[in-house]
């Protein structure tokens, strides 16, 4: 990279932590006991908490749900979200990220999930730390981008962020922050034409430490 990286953000799910399954159970658990149907993501579409509920009521449920139903499975889901991570067996290369955080100004991360559980689980597996600044929904990726540059002075040449999703490479974009893909599996040039990422790896393992230097 010609310019000096100051700032290096991370996504959560599927990038830090692997459990975008994990929450599909929960919620199928939430809503067979609550409504006796089975849920599932149709559309691979990233959306906040109040948005997954929300979508579940109308796919599913076949209704809108009332403000205290939304806030009753928001709870129960960050509860049991909350739990089944606090073993930290999914938390990817953390040296990687100890060796980025050496090298930049501000490390951040995103999250569409409640800021305060995903701090709990940061500082329950060690890894506060390594984070100036945890954000999370009901905003978007795009508000806490701007909010990011805007509160630490930084242009938006100076930070890359490293998520997973095309939402993640879309809302880096919106800001004109350079993004790297996380994809399992992946055609590079196909990847390049869809979502025009700045750099594309199988995991996060693969980041190469002097990526931002």
């Amino acid at each position: 990279m010609n310019v000096k990286v100051k700032a290096v953000g991370f996504d959560f799910d599927g990038t830090l932590v692997v459990s975008d399954a994990l929450k599909e159970k929960l919620y199928q658990e939430i809503f067979k006991e609550n409504y006796g149907v089975r849920v599932c993501y149709k559309d691979g579409k990233a959306r906040n908490r109040e948005e997954k509920i929300r979508y579940f009521f109308d796919r599913f449920v076949k209704r809108k749900p009332t403000a205290r139903e939304v806030d009753m499975i928001s709870r129960e889901f960050g509860k049991r979200y909350e739990n089944s991570l606090r073993t930290c067996p999914l938390f990817q290369c953390t040296n990687m990220v100890k060796e980025l955080r050496k090298q930049v100004m501000f490390t951040f991360l995103l999250s569409l999930e409640n800021k305060r559980e995903v701090v709990t689980l940061l500082k329950h597996c060690g890894l506060a730390k390594y984070f100036d600044e945890v954000l999370g929904g009901p905003k978007s990726k795009v508000k806490n981008f701007r909010h990011v540059l805007r509160k630490h002075h930084l242009k938006s040449t100076e930070v890359v962020y490293i998520g997973n999703s095309d939402n993640d490479i879309i809302a880096s974009h919106a800001v004109k922050v350079k993004a790297i893909l996380i994809q399992k599996k992946f055609n590079y040039e196909d990847l390049r034409k869809k979502l025009q990422a700045d750099f594309v790896f199988s995991s996060l393992c693969d980041v190469p430490a002097g990526i931002v230097r």
